[in-house]
């Protein structure tokens, strides 16, 4: 079973497998205070985001990912306490997720590709959520994606309707959070979204096709290299 567990700074850590969990008093305290928080976002993961919704524009379930990450086991939970920590604290901490899981077993095959971290964010006030995930969201987003992962933005007043069906807001979860997961082929409309910038949207597509631009059937053939065509066209008219 892959882990990847939090050390009480927030930083990521880990624990070879064979190895038993130690509890420390203030270890015991911060996981009273954090475990309301990771089964609600847990159970949102079953409950949610594994199902099919009437509104979602398309049969499966909410996350076409989500389901088979969940029945192996590799979706992993953290909380990070934001109050009284700079913006660029948080964003450097939520940065180092990106070497935990690329370094969690396994790191190579397909079974590589169904992990995921969620980062719960239970001190942004719904109210602030908007401004402080969405744009934490914008600032990791390119780093993230140059590495070959994605990040996700959820939280409960997100106005981000679905790819099939706008005026659903499958973003939207009980408490802020960002996910991060392994890019896979059937992300390019998540890369060229109408509300990144121009020059964004050309370096995501550029790290998209960077790895399956060779892979067979890939999306890339067609729509990404005529995404990105456009995209440089348009960026030289508006310069």
């Amino acid at each position: 079973m892959s882990t990847a567990e939090a050390t009480p700074d927030g930083m990521p850590g880990g624990r070879p497998d064979d190895m038993p969990v130690l509890y420390r008093p203030e270890d015991v305290d911060r996981m009273a205070e954090d475990l309301p928080a990771i089964r609600t976002i847990a159970d949102w993961c079953t409950e949610f985001l594994s199902k099919p919704h009437p509104d979602l524009g398309r049969g499966g379930s909410v996350c076409p990912f989500i389901p088979r990450a969940l029945s192996m086991n590799r979706v992993s939970f953290v909380v990070l306490r934001t109050a009284h920590r700079t913006e660029a604290e948080i964003d450097r901490i939520i940065a180092s997720y990106r070497e935990t899981i690329l370094r969690m077993e396994p790191v190579s095959g397909q079974e590589a590709m169904d992990k995921a971290i969620m980062v719960i964010l239970p001190d942004v006030r719904e109210e602030d959520a908007a401004e402080v995930v969405d744009e934490t969201h914008r600032r990791l987003k390119a780093e993230f994606v140059a590495s070959g992962l994605m990040i996700g933005k959820f939280h409960p007043l997100s106005e981000q309707g679905g790819l099939h069906n706008p005026g659903f807001r499958p973003l939207r979860s009980p408490i802020p959070l960002l996910a991060i997961r392994h890019m896979v082929d059937s992300d390019l409309p998540f890369l060229n979204r109408v509300d990144d910038p121009v020059a964004d949207r050309i370096k995501f597509l550029e790290s998209y096709g960077q790895r399956f631009e060779d892979g067979e059937g890939s999306r890339w053939s067609e729509k990404g290299r005529s995404a990105i065509d456009e995209l440089r066209v348009r960026a030289e008219s508006e310069r």
